[in-house]
């Protein structure tokens, strides 16, 4: 009889830990509770996260699990067998890695899974969002958009402004190939990195986000090759840091660059020159601020491993459609 009543509190034991562990998992970790949905995905809201995650959830038929590492071609893709984690907490995984930086093993072990079938989720759903949020991302308004919400600061002193520019890096781990480690070694970092172009509209909108280049290219050379030149028109201008010596590429199609003065051989700015060069930067804080919200996702913040170093690009650039399709949802 003490036995029966012993293993019953046993199980009654086990079943309450179950359900405790289970509040403080998967999406029961963030359900309803828009502080937790903030810290785990940078998402402002639960209801964001759902907006996003329904999207998503729509075009989901299409897409097949990656089973290899983050170099297989698309053709060699296939589809393996369906995990017991529903599709919304696959989403969170993702999500929970680009915002905290998690390693593998650990988000594996958070949600009861293996390595290798928690890394063909993180791949597989790393390129689907990335090509699914593309489509409701229209990236380069057309000029009239830009004119019809250009701010006055820019209005008055700047109003052929298209796109404001800068560049930024992030770490990667060196790579064992001589010819890599030339290739992504940035003088400026002192390490090796992936570099992207973004472009941010007047009004503080992301309009235009590369593909990450190694990092020792110059901010020239990223500029002239990335293709934001070709979504010019003539008479658009351009403000960019004085380092983006690109005035000639401009000309050529008719377009304008704004960057602080440079001081050259004199001794000092003018007063007209100080007065530009303290109005170009406070113009240009859209572009810091952007890429300064992308660097709140954690995975950006030490140095990507060479398992996914491939992936830098979308990792990258889902970070900032992310962050692009936040505020499009909260204003709707």
């Amino acid at each position: 009889m003490e036995n029966l009543l012993l293993r019953k509190e046993i199980k009654e034991l086990k079943d309450q830990l179950a359900d405790e562990s289970k509040k403080n998992s998967g999406i029961h970790r963030i359900k309803d509770d828009d502080s937790a949905t903030k810290f785990y995905t940078e998402l402002p809201t639960f209801s964001v996260f759902l907006w996003l995650f329904n999207y998503l959830c729509t075009k989901s038929s299409r897409m097949q699990y990656w089973k290899g590492d983050e170099n297989t071609p698309s053709k060699d893709r296939v589809r393996v067998s369906t995990s017991r984690l529903q599709p919304i907490e696959q989403f969170l995984t993702v999500m929970m890695r680009l915002r905290l930086g998690l390693y593998v093993r650990d988000v594996a072990d958070r949600f009861s899974m293996s390595v290798s079938s928690y890394s063909s989720y993180f791949t597989t759903l790393l390129n689907f969002i990335h090509a699914e949020l593309e489509v409701i991302n229209v990236f380069f308004p057309p000029r009239d958009v830009i004119t019809r919400t250009m701010p006055n600061s820019f209005r008055d002193r700047y109003p052929s402004t298209r796109v404001i520019i800068d560049c930024t890096e992030i770490f990667i781990q060196k790579a064992s190939s001589l010819l890599n480690q030339s290739l992504t070694y940035s003088s400026y970092k002192h390490h090796n990195t992936p570099k992207f172009l973004v472009g941010i509209t007047p009004s503080g909108v992301i309009s235009f986000v590369s593909e990450g280049w190694g990092g020792r290219v110059s901010d020239r050379e990223l500029t002239s090759e990335c293709g934001i030149l070709d979504l010019l028109e003539p008479v658009d201008s351009v403000m960019a840091d004085k380092g983006f010596t690109i005035s000639d590429l401009l000309a050529k199609r008719q377009c304008a660059l704004n960057i602080p003065p440079f001081r050259g051989i004199k001794d000092q700015f003018t007063t007209e020159e100080v007065f530009q060069t303290q109005e170009i930067a406070q113009l240009r804080i859209h572009v810091e601020r952007s890429i300064g919200r992308v660097k709140k996702f954690h995975i950006l913040e030490g140095v990507l491993p060479l398992s996914i170093a491939p992936l830098s690009t979308k990792i990258f650039q889902n970070i900032l459609l992310v962050d692009k399709s936040r505020f499009s949802i909260s204003s709707r």
